[in-house]
């Protein structure tokens, strides 16, 4: 009864390590929840999506509603190898944040839409096959997002940094991205020296690229190293499944561990050591000399200086100045003007805060209505301003229209001079 005791122990605590630490940290029996945000329609969810390995297909529906066209209020069946993306993506950056989306679905009507008031939109885009997804991660730098997708090697990765909301692209199709790294940089991301991306200015990166880089960039190596140091220790959580049946019953209830009693003869030891000099330093502590930034490591630097670093962009790279995929969210680019409207450079300042958009609704019910005509005023241009001011100067006397009816009052009425009819007429 005891052996089986055990072996039921064993077997029980066997099966919890392989549904917490399977191969590669993901097993058939984890529980996947992705939490999501549409910064369109200010809706959240958060939906455990995949359970023992299988698309819960309620949850997937609840994903395909807020991925859907927000301008069509139309949802489609959105790839299910994306979503995984997007998953993964978010949970090995560590975000604690839901996934911001700024476009998922686009329906072949809004396409259409933009392709006559834009032009040039793909016809076949990947946001209407549902396979794309633009994100933004708010506690995450959009440069991290990036490299986490472009190490994925699944799709397309675009990048836009200087839109009013950075975001990255992500796709489910060929490996590629825009705009593409440079050699240096694609090489420290991919430190084996081997990957289905292309650097900027062609052909594959090798080994020799990822030693010059190395050697060549030492701040933007420290960056890559960063990356990569985040990225290792941010590990994704899962929920176990359930046991079936009772769990095995401990043979006795825990108690608390014994330790041995300190004898006299070790408080004789204390009280000599507490009683007896101190130990003299040698010499008194100097200052650490650190060695050179040239060959600076990654330990070297204190988190300030890694923060400093890391924002310092070392290869800028501008964000396309048309892309056929996203014409609607390039719209509001180059850069946010909101941190330039008040002093606390916030979203939350309450400046902006108090402002109300107005009701489009209301305006156009109110245009609507037959027995209201809104008023007209015209306002002068450039040509009749003079004349109205000629006109305010005009002295004359009105006609008197009541008293051309009668005859005698016809016959009287002398017809003003030509001179006068002339100025008149100006």
């Amino acid at each position: 009864m005891l052996a089986r005791s055990r072996g039921l122990a064993l077997a029980a605590a066997a099966f919890v390590v392989a549904l917490v630490a399977g191969p590669g940290g993901i097993t058939a029996d984890s529980q996947r929840t992705l939490r999501l945000y549409n910064i369109h329609t200010k809706e959240t969810l958060t939906s455990p999506y995949k359970r023992n390995g299988k698309y819960v297909p309620a949850e997937m529906a609840k994903i395909n509603w807020i991925l859907r066209d927000w301008r069509k209020n139309e949802a489609t069946t959105m790839d299910p190898e994306l979503i995984d993306l997007l998953w993964e993506m978010h949970s090995e950056l560590g975000s604690q944040e839901p996934i911001h989306i700024i476009s998922g679905y686009r329906s072949r009507n809004t396409n259409e839409l933009l392709r006559k008031t834009v032009g040039g939109q793909a016809s076949q885009s990947r946001h209407i096959l549902g396979k794309a997804a633009d994100v933004h991660f708010p506690d995450v730098h959009v440069k991290n997002i990036r490299y986490a997708a472009l190490i994925k090697e699944k799709g397309g990765v675009g990048y836009y940094p200087t839109s009013n909301i950075p975001f990255v692209h992500v796709d489910i199709d060929r490996v590629r991205a825009w705009p593409r790294l440079p050699r240096e940089e694609l090489a420290l991301l991919f430190p084996r020296g081997s990957t289905q991306h292309m650097p900027a200015d062609g052909g594959p990166i090798t080994k020799q690229d990822v030693i010059a880089a190395r050697a060549g960039n030492k701040s933007l190596a420290v960056q890559l190293a960063a990356f990569h140091d985040a990225r290792g220790r941010s590990k994704a959580t899962y929920q176990t499944a359930s046991l079936a049946g009772s769990l095995p019953r401990l043979l006795s209830p825990p108690r608390a561990a014994e330790r041995p009693a300190i004898g006299n003869e070790d408080r004789a030891k204390l009280a000599a050591l507490a009683s007896g000099a101190l130990p003299q330093l040698v010499a008194l502590p100097t200052p650490a000399v650190r060695p050179p930034r040239p060959g600076a490591t990654l330990a070297a630097y204190t988190p300030d200086e890694r923060a400093a670093s890391y924002y310092r962009e070392p290869s800028v790279v501008a964000a396309p100045a048309f892309d056929e995929e996203h014409p609607d969210e390039l719209s509001y680019r180059p850069f946010p003007v909101a941190p330039f409207l008040t002093v606390s450079a916030s979203a939350d300042d309450p400046v902006l805060t108090s402002l109300t958009h107005p009701d489009l609704s209301k305006v156009l019910e109110t245009l609507l209505q037959d027995n209201i005509a809104p008023p007209l005023r015209l306002r002068p241009g450039q040509a009749t301003a003079p004349r109205m001011l000629w006109t305010q100067e005009f002295k004359g006397e009105a006609v008197n229209l009541s008293a051309l009816a009668d005859s005698d009052a016809v016959a009287q009425f002398t017809p003003p001079s030509s001179s006068r009819i002339a100025r008149d007429q100006r």
